[in-house]
């Protein structure tokens, strides 16, 4: 077939254009970010409900965390803060919890209930107790609880004071010490997140702006606006994700980074395994210290029986789940091929998100709460920030 000079010139701009076109392409993704508005201390603060007392110090602590973060304080950043500190404290920097004082006795005579009969006498000794340097018995302070800050410093006080001996008769000082073991007090206490955005205390103790606090001075940052703004929304941003909504993040904040990417792996697991797994966003079980725990849960399992079906080692589908919490677990042969399988059964692009089905456990919450009820509150508040 006799081709054209039209044609041969066309033929030969093609490769250029397409080299072109992929330039623009990635100059385009690159300066994306540049085209989005920076957002002023003086359009944060109008974008903070009118209500909010001193809204010009929250915008500055906003705005100065997400520089800290090293992230631009955008429209779609800021609102994203702003929603998530209306949800989780009202813009409270020390938030009240209702009902405090039953609540924590109960926690402890919970705690205490290991003891058997002596359990009524373990509480009654344990509130007899002083703060060093203090007047006022623990029992007392008890009933003068009002926030998680309170709360938080009463079970340091509690572990100052009995860090060398359980309190009581020895009878009930003994058994104590067989309860509490080696950690003593210190592991007692129930505050895992604070702060006006409530953010975990462990996510905290890993951030490089926090590293020379001890753990006291953390706790005590963390307390404060700017501190607690600040280790909120670097949890919030400090990982890249290609979720298309906000409200996957708002998911992730709840229960664990990616959980919301994990999900969507895990019912499309589902689909091709037949394997019913919940869509909790985790593919390992985790210890209290976040460390995976050895057991295999229904997640590995159906990835391995998949990886048997498909071609990919064990090695292979052990790596990938151990690489759940990071971005490299798209770079997985795994999830690369779990996706392309689904796809082929399918015929349609599979999701890159979903919200987590995660049942919320606390004695601050009333009733039954899930994450995607977190979510979608978190979402209306962001979007009706969105709007203004």
């Amino acid at each position: 077939m006799k081709i054209s000079v039209y044609q041969t010139k066309l033929l030969v701009l093609i490769p250029l254009l397409i080299a072109v076109g992929s330039c623009i392409t990635s100059e385009k993704d690159e300066d994306a970010e540049a085209k989005i508005p920076r957002v002023s201390v003086e359009q944060a603060r109008r974008l903070i409900p009118a209500k909010v007392n001193d809204r010009s110090g929250w915008a500055t602590d906003i705005i100065a965390a997400l520089v800290t973060a090293e992230r631009k304080p955008t429209k779609e950043r800021v609102c994203a803060v702003i929603a998530v500190i209306e949800q989780e404290s009202g813009f409270q920097v020390d938030p009240a919890v209702r009902n405090l004082p039953n609540i924590v006795r109960a926690g402890l005579l919970e705690k205490l209930q290991k003891l058997g009969p002596l359990a009524e006498a373990a509480l009654a000794a344990l509130l007899t107790g002083k703060a060093p340097g203090s007047d006022v018995p623990f029992s007392k302070r008890i009933e003068q609880l009002r926030t998680e800050k309170d709360l938080d410093k009463l079970y340091r006080d509690i572990a100052a004071a009995y860090r060398n001996k359980a309190p009581g008769t020895y009878f009930v000082s003994s058994a104590l010490s067989r309860l509490l073991g080696k950690g003593g007090f210190d592991d007692w206490n129930p505050v895992t997140t604070a702060g006006s955005m409530q953010v975990k205390i462990s996510f905290a103790e890993t951030l490089e702006v926090f590293k020379d606090l001890s753990s006291e001075e953390l706790r005590e940052k963390l307390y404060t606006r700017a501190g607690g703004i600040e280790a909120g929304t670097s949890r919030l941003f400090h990982y890249e994700a290609s979720y298309d909504k906000q409200i996957y993040r708002f998911a992730d904040y709840n229960v664990g980074v990616y959980a919301s990417r994990n999900a969507a792996f895990q019912s499309m697991l589902t689909d091709l395994t037949k394997q019913k797994l919940v869509l909790d966003g985790d593919l390992l079980a985790y210890r209290s210290n976040e460390r995976p725990n050895g057991v295999d849960t229904n997640s590995l399992k159906a990835m391995l029986a998949f990886a048997n079906d498909n071609d990919l080692s064990e090695h292979e589908a052990r790596m990938a789940a151990g690489r759940e919490k990071t971005e490299d677990f798209e770079e997985t042969k795994m999830w690369e091929k779990v996706r392309e399988t689904w796809e082929e059964h399918k015929s349609k692009k599979p999701s890159y998100a979903v919200i987590p089905t995660v049942q919320l456990s606390s004695p601050k919450l009333t009733g039954s709460r899930t994450t995607a009820w977190f979510a979608k509150s978190v979402d209306r508040r962001y979007q009706s920030c969105i709007k203004k």
